[in-house]
């Protein structure tokens, strides 16, 4: 188990994608940096986005309190989740101080670019709000507002010298369409037996 926070040395980011990249029989350091990042913006992002939606305050949850285990689940500890009223404040601890951090270590670490990277968080980002307007339709409005709000972020809010995802992510308008990625992830790269050969929006399938 590593604590995400831990993950931005770089001796204890090689360490984890090392051991990692045997256990999902990854070719090489940038196959697993891109796979642990698609995993990582699925099961992380959405405890903030659910709050988003359906709690009356905002989670902030920092790199401190999640823990990767050896299966890549997420631990969370609950002592350091705070709340907020404040989205403008959400969305930048979301990013700034949290997946903008990660994207960096893992670059810094195995030199895959950052707009693989990126673009990972948006298609798990488009993925959620699709799931999520097709299994609650009365949110849809709800839904498609942080939608707007999401495109809306500026480049502060990611730390970034201007917003990252936004040629990646859906609109309100294709929400509920299957975006083709721009890069690829490296997913068929995987030497293993897997379910389907390619991500399901692969651009080179």
């Amino acid at each position: 188990m590593i604590s995400l926070s831990d993950m931005l040395n770089n001796n204890e980011c090689h360490t984890f994608l090392h051991h990692q990249q045997n256990r999902i029989h990854a070719p090489n350091m940038k196959v697993t940096a891109s796979m642990i990042m698609k995993r990582y913006a699925q099961i992380y992002p959405p405890y903030i986005l659910n709050s988003m939606l359906w709690e009356d305050s905002c989670k902030v949850i920092p790199l401190s309190a999640c823990h990767f285990s050896e299966q890549l689940n997420l631990e969370i500890d609950g002592t350091q989740v705070t709340y907020t009223d404040s989205r403008a404040t959400a969305w930048k601890h979301l990013f700034c101080d949290h997946l903008t951090e990660v994207v960096t270590a893992l670059h810094r670490t195995t030199n895959l670019a950052s707009i693989i990277l990126w673009e990972n968080v948006a298609v798990r980002f488009n993925s959620y709000f699709r799931k999520t307007v097709e299994k609650h339709p009365e949110l849809e409005d709800k839904i498609f507002y942080l939608v707007s709000e999401l495109h809306r972020l500026e480049a502060k809010d990611f730390n970034q010298p201007s917003h990252p995802m936004s040629t990646y992510l859906t609109t309100p308008d294709t929400l509920t369409m299957a975006k083709k990625r721009s890069t690829c992830c490296y997913f068929h790269k995987l030497e293993k037996d897997k379910e389907m050969s390619h991500c399901l929006v692969c651009p080179v399938k």
